[in-house]
This record gives structure tokens, sequence and C-alpha cells, in this order.
């Protein structure tokens, strides 16, 4: 008889009406998106004073470390000029013993350069070959130094498209006689921020006395070495002492700067340090997010506009959602699928339609445990946890019937806060999963003896072969073949030959263990894998298989009876080998040999030997 769903569902998807909380809402959020406004405006201009300020302590600290390395080469340089006028005084200069000098300090000064030349401008050594001819104005130079021996000369020079730093300077001896003239060739530009980590959008620029340009980095196209740094705009005062914000006329980014003076001695002058940030690059972020502040205030402005339209259409949609409502319960009601909603928590069912209750009876009526509907709980804790497509058995007021089974997680409720729920479809595909399991045993099975076939042998095979490399466990492969299995044939019919492969096929796969594998492969063709077997154990199952069949007999339909034998070949799996092809040739291969021997018998293939040796 079937039940009535309105008497045994009483769970509705009626929605309850409630009195809008919106009109009271709106006057604190409008005060809540003025406060933000406010808000949103000091945080911007905090972050921004806060964001220079941290730029200008980053940049002033580079900046020190920066000096830092530059007065490391000063040091060095006049370490080296120090080492050349003690050659010089000793009159131990040569070319090697320069050499020397410039290569202890080449990791620092990198690839400098030393010549030297007499009072009258002859080379008396050098560093390296052709080196004089590296230095440009050399000439000069020279000339300067001899007019006036006192002078140190500082200049920079452009040498293999960087910056360099020619030193030259006049040696007295001790007599107090102009005697000598040393010049030094220094890329200042190499190596000198090796190690140094630069935030994107630094530039370094090291200029003279003179406002003459060292070193600069980057490599701009419109600033040479030697070249005289000028500045656009007067400069603004940056947030810490020591910096202060600039453009220069080679580059429009305006930039957060901090320099530094580096005195070299006494008659040598001062060089200043430049290190600048890019104000975009750390205002732009800023901007950005002051930009996306602006379209979040903009955004609660409209929802603020918005509220007050949805309190207007408020009432008419809530009468909307009713007929809605309404529809929706009675397309559930009159489906003919069966369907239900069942509770999370406690896996109760919450609703059943009529096709379910249908089905089911009163084990699926509101109230009863959902998985009581199914053959073994475990699939329904496997079904609601993963979409899959393979069909669960449930059981029916018909019997066992095969479903699938399709959950969707969803939230219902009334007048409280409800659990959630699950929306459960269930399709019937009974007749569909007893097609395809009758297809796959047909596939994979041989319809006369019901032994696994050739096709399902080959698969058994693959995993056999991966099961003994993978343990290092030996593997044996049967050959069988029935004798004289023609005369059967040609003797009493080709019935009464299957009825021979049946009783054969039954008591062959008897004598097995559990965990073997019979197969036909063809015709009066058997084979056997023997898992975990060596060729010893091999031979008495094979042993037990061959009398096994011997002394079984054979009704046929005629009501005669007959007997009949056959011969069996051994292999053992070699583990070098990819699969058991090898395997079965050898097999197949002792089979024949037994074939040979008489027939009835056993025969092992002997990997080290030429031919099989009769164990039977």
């Amino acid at each position: 008889m079937r039940r009535s769903f309105n008497t045994t569902v009483s769970w509705s998807l009626n929605p309850v009406t409630r009195k809008s909380w919106l009109r009271k809402a709106l006057p604190v959020f409008a005060v809540l998106v003025a406060s933000n406004i406010v808000v949103n405006t000091y945080q911007s201009l905090h972050d921004f004073r806060a964001a220079d300020q941290q730029a200008a302590q980053r940049v002033d600290v580079q900046t020190s470390l920066i000096q830092r390395l530059v007065e490391g080469r000063l040091r060095d340089l006049n370490g080296m000029m120090a080492v050349t006028r003690t050659l010089i005084d000793a009159d131990n200069l040569t070319d090697q013993s320069l050499h020397d000098v410039t290569d202890t300090l080449k990791e620092s000064l990198g690839d400098s350069s030393i010549v030297v030349f007499d009072g009258s401008a002859r080379l008396v050594a050098g560093s390296r070959p052709g080196v004089r001819n590296e230095i440009s104005n050399l000439t000069a130079i020279l000339d300067t130094v001899r007019a006036a021996p006192a002078t140190h000369l500082w200049l920079p020079v452009v040498w293999r498209q960087s910056g360099a730093l020619v030193v030259a300077e006049g040696h007295r001896n001790r007599a107090g006689k102009f005697d000598a003239i040393a010049v030094y060739l220094i890329p200042l530009e190499q190596h000198l921020l090796e190690g140094v980590k630069l935030v994107n959008g630094t530039a370094i620029i090291l200029s003279d006395s003179e406002h003459r340009v060292i070193a600069r980095y980057p490599r701009y196209s419109g600033l040479a070495i030697g070249h005289e740094l000028v500045e656009d705009n007067a400069p603004r005062q940056g947030p810490i002492p020591g910096t202060h914000y600039t453009r220069w006329s080679f580059d429009p980014t305006e930039r957060l700067i901090a320099t530094r003076r580096i005195v070299l001695g006494p008659s040598a002058g001062y060089w200043t340090l430049d290190v600048g940030y890019a104000v975009s690059s750390y205002r732009d972020s800023l901007r950005n997010s002051m930009y996306i502040n602006l379209a979040g205030t903009t955004l609660l402005l409209l929802m603020l506009a918005g509220g007050v339209l949805l309190i207007y259409r408020e009432h008419r949609l809530h009468d909307r959602i009713e007929r809605f409502a309404g529809t929706v319960l009675t397309i559930v009601q009159n489906m003919p699928t069966p369907v239900t909603i069942v509770d999370i928590k406690t896996e109760h069912i919450v609703l059943a339609n009529e096709a379910l209750l249908a089905l089911f009876g009163a084990v699926a009526g509101k109230g009863q445990p959902f998985s009581r509907l199914f053959v073994d709980a475990a699939g329904w804790t496997r079904v609601r946890e993963v979409v899959t497509d393979e069909p669960v058995p449930l059981l029916t007021r018909d019997g066992i019937r095969h479903m699938l089974v399709h959950c969707t997680r969803l939230r219902t409720g009334d007048k409280g806060d409800e659990p959630d729920s699950l929306l459960v479809t269930l399709v019937d595909i009974t007749h569909q999963h007893q097609l395809l399991k009758q297809l796959r045993t047909e596939a994979d099975f041989d319809a006369l003896t019901g032994l696994a076939n050739r096709r399902y042998f080959a698969k058994a095979a693959e995993k056999a072969v991966e099961h003994a490399r993978r343990h290092h466990r030996p593997q044996s492969v049967l050959a069988l073949d029935l004798d004289f299995f023609k005369r059967v044939n040609d003797t009493w019919g080709h019935a009464a030959g299957d009825r021979v492969l049946q009783v054969t096929a039954r008591s062959f796969e008897n004598a097995l263990r559990e965990d073997d594998l019979a197969a036909r492969l063809g015709g009066e063709e058997f084979a056997a894998i023997l898992l975990d077997t060596d060729l010893e154990q091999a031979r008495t199952i094979a042993e037990r298989i061959r009398i096994a069949v011997q002394d079984t007999p054979i009704s046929l339909e005629s009501g005669a009876t007959v007997s009949q034998t056959l011969s069996i070949g051994i292999a053992l799996y070699d583990e070098k080998e990819s699969d058991l092809g090898a395997t079965q040739e050898r097999a197949d291969a002792a089979l024949y040999a037994a074939k040979n021997q008489g027939r009835n018998c056993v025969q092992i293939w002997v990997p080290d030997t030429t031919s099989p040796l009769n164990e039977g």
C-alpha cells in the first residue's frame, strides 16, 4: 500500500516571515561609513609620512654602507701607493714587483694598474705590458706632476666603458730630489657594489670636490664620467637630517637622497657620495592603497543607497519567495526520482518524497537512519564523502537494487539555525549494472570452462611479474596440453570434446592452490601462474594436477566413460625479464619435451642446460 507524502513528512520548505532588521540598521550603517571615510583619510596621511620616514632611514643606512666600501677602497689605494713608494726608495722597482702589488689588492681594487716614470717622464716599470697606452691624457698628467712634484692628481676617467680613477704623484728621494712619477689606474666602478643588495629604483653617484662624476649606478646615458653634476631644482629638506628631495638634470625622477662626504686627505680634497631612492618606488603602493580605500568608500556609499532600495523591495520579494518555496515543495513531492534530505549530524531522514517511500517503504520515513537503506552501511559513508559514478547496492521492497547515489550539500531551516543537510537523489541502474557485469565476465573468462581466458591471463601476468620483482620471490609457469585430444573429437564428436575440456578444467583448477591462476589459452592448451613457487614446489603441484586429471573418469552423454591425460611443462621466471613471455616459451619447450617423452608426464626447464630434464 502506498504511503501518503503529506501524512508521513512534516518537514517544510516554507520560509518564516521576520520583521526587517535593515530599516533599524541603516542609520548605524551610515555612521559607520562616515567614520570609515575619516579613519581612511587619516590613515593614508599617516602612512605617507611613515613611508617617507622609513625610506629615509633605509637610504641613510645604505649610504653609510656604501661609504664604508668606498673608504675601504681608498685605504687599499693608499696602501698600494705606500708600497710603491717603498719599492722606489729601495730601488727594487720591477714590472714583476708592481704586478705583485696589483695582484695582491685585486679583490678590492679590481684590475688596477701601476706605471712608474723617472723624473724625465721615461718609463721605468709597469704592472702589465701596454698599461701606459690605456691611460688617457698621460702626457699632460706627467707634465703637470713634473711642473709641480708635490701635486697629487685625482682624475676621473673612462676605462673600458666604466668609471675609473687616475691618481698621479711625484716622488722625491732621500736627498729631496724629484726622481720619479707614479701613476695609478683604479677601475672604481668595478666590483664597487659587489655584495650590496640595492632597493629597486636606487641611484648612486660619486663625485669629486669639483662636482665631476667619478662613478655612477646605473650607467645613465646622459651622465658621463668626468662630467659636472648639476641639479635641476633647489633640493627640499628630507624626513631626517642628511637627506633631501631633488631631481638631477639627466634623470627627471624625483629622488629621496642621502649624502656623505668622503675626505681624501689634506691635499686631495674630498668626494661626495649621493644615494637616492625613487620616490615613486615606495609611494606608488601607498597611492594604490589610497585608491583602493577610496573605491571601498565609494562602494560603501553605493551599498548604503542600495540598502534603502532593498527596504523598499523587501516586502515584494517576500511574497515571491513564499510562492517559489511552495513550487519547489510541490516539485520534490511529485518527482518520479527517489529524493530525500538527510541531516548531516544525525544521518537521519528529514524529508522523503513519494518515489522514495514507494521504493523502500517505512524504513525511508522521516527520522529513520538513511544508512539502513544500504546493504552495507560503509557504502553510505563512501558516497557521502566522495563523488563516484560506481553503483551502490540498496535494500528495496523488491530486493537488492544497484543505484547511483548523488549527494548535494545544502542548508535548510525555519525559525532557528538548522544544521547542514544533504540532498540525496537515487538513480536505479540495476539493469545496466547486470549487463556490465556480464560483459566483464565474458571478456575475461572462457565461456566453456569458466577459467580465465588469454586476455585475463596476460593482465594477471603483468601483476605477477610486478609482485615477483618487488618482493624478490620465485615464480613458476605451467604449460599444459591434453594428450591425443583430437582422437576424442574424431571418435566421440565435438560435444564430447567440450565435455572433456570442462571436466579436465575443473580437475585442473581444483588441484591448484588458492592464490594460483588457471587459464585456458585456446583449444586444449592451458596454463597456470604459481606465485611464490620454486621449481620443486611447482613439480609437486604439476604432478598433483596430472594425477587428478588421469584418475578422473569422464561420463559422456552417450553413456560411455573415457579418461584423459595431459602433459605439463614447467619454467621458472627470471627477475631480469620484464614480462612472462620468455618464461612461457621455456614452459612450452618443456611441454614439447614431455610430449616427446611419451606424454602424461611433467618436464622442467632448467636454465643452465640446453634442454629440459625429465623430473616426472
